[in-house]
């Protein structure tokens, strides 16, 4: 298990997802899908029992009522079969809008 960054370290408050929201990840090669535990402006936490170590660029997709999301993240946290939480790397004007705007729906 890899020690969580300190709550100093992070730009935005995390929302809790109650509501499924998945997301289609990948590091190389197929694809996968998992459910999203939390979501901040600058990244998510990603349920999944595969290991990915830290350090490791994830291409995400998100398929949302405010659009489609595709993202780049660098894995900054992994708890072995819980999940990985990850930093956004690459989010353009397009997405950083929609990601608002889906954390102002959660966030009610």
């Amino acid at each position: 298990m890899t020690p969580a960054p300190s709550k100093d370290a992070r730009r935005s408050s995390r929302i809790a997802v109650s509501k499924g929201i998945w997301v289609s990840w990948r590091v190389e090669g197929p694809s996968s899908v998992s459910r999203v535990r939390d979501l901040s402006l600058g990244g998510v936490f990603i349920l999944t029992t595969a290991q990915v170590p830290v350090g490791t660029v994830l291409h995400m997709l998100f398929a949302l009522p405010e659009g489609e999301m595709r993202l780049q993240g660098v894995v900054r946290y992994a708890e072995a079969d819980k999940g990985v939480g990850v930093e956004f790397t690459r989010v353009d004007t397009a997405e950083g809008a929609r990601l608002r705007e889906l954390l102002r729906r959660i966030s009610r």
